[in-house]
């Protein structure tokens, strides 16, 4: 008993000396201690860092979507009592509020609002802050009657109309819906309502939100003569049993109750938010971004611990000579990474949320509250813990390997001599001896010399494979993005809002088109009227690419397919001849109750990834199709069966490159004088104009400003859509910029390190270079050299790598392009001469800064002291 209280005694004791000597050597090697935590605190930066400012931007978002656009899951529209009854029987939703839909309250400008029954509990009974809706009555009071109206502010200012209660304004009741034989109709009728109150939703709610759809509330009973009874439906919100909106759970409901996805459809900025914020984890550049610096990191400690132990050979020896333990003695080197793994820990996570911080506002250009989640301190923690255990462990399996008599006689000095090779007398007559000297020191100890350039090259390999993709997106983003390839020639696109303008009774009014053509810059304007109609047909005809895109009831013999109808003047419709894949476009003409007209049966299928799908099968010129058409007569909307010729056929070129071509599966042009005597239509709703190229920007503001007065107008330009391509470009080159710096800087640490401790092993034959005559100078340039010998060679590995990894992705996304958008050549290899050269240029000046740090060591050194240093 008191031999083993002895070991044990003893054993504690000599672990106490380990920890003792792991802390010495740490404090007594400041500068190698500094750099090890320096390295693992630049790597815990950045992941820290990578995490943390999306997450914070995300967070904020969350938070933002829930203030403007409320809690809510779901927002159903124009469905039947009965679904309505399912729904509330559920059990996946836990909450309904349900209006009557009255139809859409159309104004004279064309202004369409969903008008619905009052209701206090959609209004505001539930949900975030001021309900589920984010409605407040901020003006007038709840409507007595059905002649009373309470409308939203946003509506009320795009029709032009002050908020003065009491006002009696003039409406086109419009309703769409499905007969009993499931065909598309259309009701119509005008009434008047008096202004009583006004709702008002936050501002954010409006901004880069295209789903939204103004409403208006009137007094609802049995009795009402707004709409016929049977022509009433429901829209309302709803909430899942889950604490967030469920695509999921919203797609099992549309299946289960067969509803349309566009009348149940999820809440969209609330939902984005929230999933944005679970991508931020993701994505390959952002992994590569993170795990690049921690391998650098993980690099240099491993070197600089393999210095470390060179350093210690004697001192271990002489330790285990004395009664050290292997094990003693791996103790006390993992204690020293333990404590440069806390300190590079905290120095990490402290600079980490300065750096986040610093990010918010140079990425996001936004001063906001950090938000650090327990995944943004693991993930770095366990990236730093893997990288320091991985270095560690070869050094710690190593130091135990060292006998006492081989430790104290080792001198730490490279005895092997080197057969001169044919290569080094060229480098010799190139550059001098002190290049060539330069070159030799560096192969002296291969491995720490591979792990280095290794590094360094995996820092240019990240750059400029990125930086080749990022320019040469923001050079061909024309050609590259589907936003701008849709808009064809046009540069301007001028519109109305989808949800909020009826294109039955929108136009842009003669000022507005004159005013815009005189604006300096604009080259060409054209003006054309576009109208939705349907394709009668039935479901033999269907081709089997359109048949995935429509539920086919098998007892249906005939079917509606939604249809673009425009009118065109003769000028236009003669620049399509170029998209003509069968026919003429010179005579589009009437014959008796027939008119002629071109048509693109094509459509952009994403299933296939091709512009070749197409509506009909065997449709050719001269084939007469029948078409439902709404037509205006004066205040009322109806639609008239129209047939029509087929003149012509637009290849599926037009589908991508051509105005409009993707706004539906199927399309009919017409002439214009024929579009107006069919449609009743006499204004122009679409409008394209074509610029001069150095005057883009200032066309786009002055034209935003004419456009933006009311009437939900809308611009679409190729300016702002180059500018939204090439935003998200920015940030991602910031990220990797980050990481790259980041990762140079450890890479730095490594080289100055290894330069430094082949000088201080050197110190006897750099002295004796001294003596037989070699000056200060020229030794201090051999170790520039050498340090620039990395920065070169570092260059060269990553030149050759991200050279053959830029080929293989733009082969990869030529064929991409070239098969989805009939785009040949997307992208052009060419070896990337210049960002080789800026990351070269980086490295090497890198490099020349370490091997600075180097060269003041050499200073300090006595020649007779150097002689005599046997280390």
């Amino acid at each position: 008993m008191p031999l083993r209280q002895f070991y044990t005694k003893n054993r504690r004791e000599m672990m106490r000396v380990s920890f003792r000597l792991a802390i010495a050597y740490l404090k007594k090697q400041k500068g190698r201690t500094l750099s090890l935590i320096t390295s693992i605190a630049l790597a815990v930066i950045l992941v820290f860092t990578l995490n943390v400012v999306p997450e914070s931007k995300n967070k904020h978002d969350i938070k933002k979507a829930y203030e403007n656009f409320s809690d809510y899951h779901v927002e159903y529209s124009d469905i039947n009592l009965e679904i309505v009854e399912q729904l509330k029987n559920d059990k996946t939703i836990k909450v309904i509020n349900d209006v009557i839909n009255l139809g859409d309250a159309v104004s004279n400008k064309g202004v369409s609002i969903s008008l619905n029954s009052y209701s206090e509990d959609f209004i505001d009974s539930y949900g975030y802050n001021r309900g589920p809706y984010g409605y407040e009555l901020t003006k007038g009071n709840e409507p007595k009657n059905e002649n009373e109206i309470v409308i939203e502010e946003k509506a009320l200012k795009e029709m032009g109309l002050s908020d003065k209660l009491g006002q009696s304004i003039d409406f086109n009741i419009v309703k769409k819906y499905t007969d009993e034989n499931n065909q598309n109709q259309i009701y119509s009728k005008e009434k008047s309502f008096k202004l009583v109150g006004i709702v008002k939703k936050p501002d954010g709610f409006y901004e880069d939100n295209l789903y939204y759809k103004v409403k208006a509330f009137t007094k609802y009973t049995e009795n009402q003569s707004i709409l016929p009874k049977e022509l009433l439906s429901h829209s309302g919100l709803l909430k899942f049993t889950t604490s967030t909106p469920s695509m999921s759970m919203a797609n099992k409901v549309i299946g289960k109750y067969k509803l349309d996805d566009s009348k149940f459809m999820i809440n969209v900025q609330l939902n984005e938010a929230i999933q944005n914020y679970e991508m931020t984890k993701g994505g390959e550049i952002k992994i590569t971004n993170k795990l690049i610096p921690m391998v650098a990191a993980a690099l240099v400690i491993y070197n600089i611990f393999n210095i470390i132990l060179i350093d210690m050979t004697k001192q271990i020896g002489m330790a285990r000579a004395i009664g050290m333990t292997k094990k003693n003695v791996r103790y006390m080197v993992f204690i020293q990474s333990f404590i440069v793994l806390l300190i590079g820990l905290a120095v990490g996570f402290l600079l980490g949320a300065l750096a986040s911080y610093i990010g918010l506002i140079s990425i996001y250009n936004e001063h906001r509250s950090l938000y650090i989640s327990k995944e943004s301190l693991i993930e770095p923690i366990s990236m730093a813990v893997v990288s320091v255990a991985i270095a560690s462990i070869f050094t710690i399996y190593k130091c135990g390997k060292i006998s006492p008599i081989e430790a104290i006689r080792s001198t730490n000095s490279s005895k092997s001599i080197k057969k001169d090779r044919f290569y080094h007398k060229l480098i010799r007559k190139v550059f001098g001896l002190t290049g060539y000297m330069a070159y030799k020191n560096i192969w002296r100890y291969k491995t720490r010399t591979i792990l280095s350039i290794l590094s360094i090259s995996m820092a240019g390999s990240l750059f400029i494979t990125n930086m080749v993709g990022f320019n040469q997106y923001d050079k061909n983003v024309d050609r590259l993005s589907m936003m701008i390839m849709a808009m064809g020639e046009s540069d301007i696109i001028l519109s109305h809002n989808s949800n909020n303008s009826s294109e039955y009774f929108n136009e842009y009014t003669d000022d507005e088109v004159s005013q815009i053509s005189k604006i300096d810059g604009v080259s060409e304007l054209t003006k054309s009227m576009n109208v939705t109609g349907y394709l009668n047909s039935n479901k033999e005809n269907i081709s089997d690419y359109y048949k995935q895109y429509i539920p086919l009831d098998s007892d249906e013999s005939s079917l509606e397919i939604g249809t673009a109808i425009k009118g065109y003047d003769k000028s236009t419709i003669k620049e399509l001849e170029k998209y003509l894949e069968d026919g003429n476009l010179d005579d589009l003409k009437e014959e008796g109750d027939i008119i002629s007209g071109v048509v693109s049966n094509h459509f952009y299928s994403g299933t296939e990834v091709s512009s070749n799908a197409s509506t009909l099968k065997d449709l050719k010129v001269g084939d007469i199709i029948e078409v439902k058409i709404p037509v205006t007569n004066d205040k009322e909307v109806k639609y008239v069966n129209q047939k029509i010729k087929v003149a012509g056929l637009l290849n599926p070129d037009y589908v991508l490159n051509a105005e409009g071509g993707k706004d539906s599966r199927f399309q009919v042009i017409l002439d214009e004088n024929n579009f107006e005597n069919l449609t009743g239509k006499k204004g122009f709703n679409n409008i394209s104009i074509r610029l001069q190229k150095d005057k883009e920007e200032a066309v786009v503001s002055k034209v935003k400003e004419i456009i933006d007065k009311d009437g939900f107008k809308e611009m679409e330009s190729k300016y702002d859509n180059r500018k939204l391509s090439t935003e998200g470009n920015e940030k991602l080159k910031k990220e990797v910029l980050v990481s790259v710096v980041l990762t140079m800087v450890i890479s730095s640490i490594n080289i100055a390190c290894i330069v430094i401790t082949n000088i201080m092993i050197r110190v006897k034959e750099i002295s004796t270079l001294r003596a037989i005559g070699m000056s200060m100078k020229n030794i201090k340039k051999m170790i520039l050299r050498e340090s620039i010998i990395y920065g070169v060679l570092s260059s060269i590995i990553a030149g050759i790598f991200s050279s053959y990894n830029v080929y293989k992705s733009m082969q990869r996304s030529n064929e991409i392009f070239s098969k989805g958008l009939g785009i040949q050549q997307a992208y052009e290899f060419k070896i990337p001469v210049v960002e080789i050269l800026q990351f070269g240029v980086a490295a090497i000046l890198i490099c020349v800064i370490a091997g600075y740090l180097a060269k003041n060591k050499v200073s300090k050194l006595s020649i007779v002291e150097g002689l005599k240093n046997e280390e």
